[in-house]
């Protein structure tokens, strides 16, 4: 059902994406979900050629029913969903907000990221969207040279490193910080009723600048810093989530600023979750120790299509679909570890970190503490995770498994950041890392959905 303002382009009316009648008149979803399991069947192939046949044929009978019967329920939801919101997401990586927005009620219209591999782990697990739909593109491209159509809800996170308190180095002129003005002139151009910019808390920084810029094409704000953790969540993540608001709706600011943070309110529980909670049921893996060996697979180290498993845990009941009830554990295995950071790694206590007595006589880095400092950090399974980020992508050392002398799995990283069992990463295990790590959490984008769908009800209510 579409807003009843709403200009829809014609490059996508000629996909009729939202018309049913037209829907089951063509082939796209066939398509889209043909091309998905020969994905899954060319990434079998090649680990199974790697690896001598490693996957029995029974394995990938029930490995491609599983894929086919998850993409067709896709599918049949997007037919049946409700929502009468749609939105754009720009710098979308591998879709973790706009999942958490998609469980909220709301639907994804148009995706966009330069980033290759991430856009195919959006796809792959959306294929009720057509190429049209997703753009692998420059927003300073697109932004520039691009039509757009109106739509209620524009929403993005521009790349952080810019803003990052974690940035050593940072500038304060760092062309990564312009990134978001692109994100401003996307949204003048698309004239949403109302934005969400997602960002590191740094970007508080710049809230004056930000606030001026947006301003300047219509549109009022108001941040709202959020930790996951607040909300029962197995991970300490803190990200600042700018809600812009049309100056059209200028009458009902305040009413519709109250409706948003009363949602998130009504949603804070505080602690609840711990990392075991998240990570606790998945196989028990070791350290990869052969180097240059992406493809190598095995029980020891893991799979990226890992045995099925059918049991749940509280945790997992909130990620997973109440559908979901035997599936394969995907993307579970590990970096390759030389044998000294297998040593660091077993040495340290939980909580303990590269200044730990129990490693200075192998810590490497012990004559540079005051820039590797935070090089070895061991995890506490009794507490919510630190922060998941794409530092993860050049190695785990920061995010030690508490039990295990190796680093957090890409599916662990998933876990805690709230991915459903059954969403496939593509692209190599170090992309993996990199797409979980640039995420928003869909468990904190599912209430920020709420809220946001509440606002939206709110501006066209009748």
């Amino acid at each position: 059902m579409l807003v009843e303002n709403k200009k829809i382009n014609e490059t996508l009316i000629s996909e009729s994406i939202f018309n049913p009648d037209v829907l089951f008149n063509n082939n796209m979803f066939n398509k889209n979900i043909s091309n998905n399991l020969k994905i899954v069947q060319n990434l079998v192939d090649e680990i199974d050629k790697y690896n001598d046949n490693i996957l029995s044929v029974n394995y990938k009978k029930s490995l491609n029913s599983f894929f086919l019967n998850r993409q067709n329920e896709e599918v049949k939801n997007y037919l049946n969903h409700n929502s009468t919101y749609e939105f754009i997401d720009l710098f979308s990586g591998a879709g973790g907000l706009s999942l958490g927005l998609e469980k909220s009620g709301l639907f994804p219209l148009l995706s966009l990221d330069k980033d290759t591999a991430s856009l195919k782990t959006y796809s792959f697990n959306r294929p009720y969207l057509n190429n049209n739909q997703i753009l692998n593109e420059d927003i300073q491209v697109v932004a520039k040279d691009h039509d757009f159509f109106k739509v209620p809800l524009v929403v993005g996170g521009p790349p952080c490193q810019g803003f990052s308190n974690a940035n050593k180095q940072k500038k304060e002129n760092d062309d990564r910080n312009s990134l978001y003005k692109f994100y401003v002139q996307t949204v003048e151009k698309t004239n949403p009723d109302i934005f969400l910019l997602e960002n590191v808390e740094g970007i508080l920084k710049f809230i004056k600048i930000i606030e001026h810029d947006f301003k300047k094409v219509g549109y009022s704000l108001k941040p709202f810093l959020l930790n996951t953790s607040e909300f029962g969540f197995a991970q300490n993540r803190k990200r600042v989530f700018l809600v812009g608001i049309s100056n059209k709706h200028n009458k009902i600011f305040d009413e519709l600023y109250k409706i948003f943070s009363n949602n998130l309110d009504n949603k804070r529980i505080g602690k609840k979750f711990t990392l075991w909670d998240a990570i606790n049921d998945l196989p028990k893996i070791n350290a990869k120790t052969k180097s240059n060996s992406t493809l190598l697979e095995n029980e020891t180290v893991g799979y990226t299509f890992g045995k099925f498993q059918s049991k749940s845990t509280d945790y997992t009941n909130i990620l997973n679909d109440a559908s979901l009830e035997k599936y394969p554990v995907l993307n579970h295995k590990s970096k390759y570890n030389n044998e000294r950071d297998i040593k660091i790694y077993g040495l340290l206590e939980q909580g303990e970190g590269s200044d730990s007595k129990n490693i200075v006589d192998i810590n490497p880095y012990a004559n540079r503490n005051d820039i590797f400092k935070d090089k070895f950090y061991k995890l506490k399974s009794d507490e919510p995770s630190k922060t998941i980020t794409a530092h993860m992508y050049y190695d785990c050392h920061m995010y030690i498994h508490p039990f295990y002398a190796r680093g957090l799995s890409p599916r662990e990283a998933a876990r805690i950041q709230g991915f459903p069992d059954d969403y496939l990463f593509l692209g190599t295990p170090n992309e993996w890392y990199r797409q979980i790590g640039n995420a928003v959490s869909p468990l904190i984008g599912k209430i920020i959905g709420e809220g946001l769908t509440k606002m939206l009800d709110r501006i066209y209510e009748k």
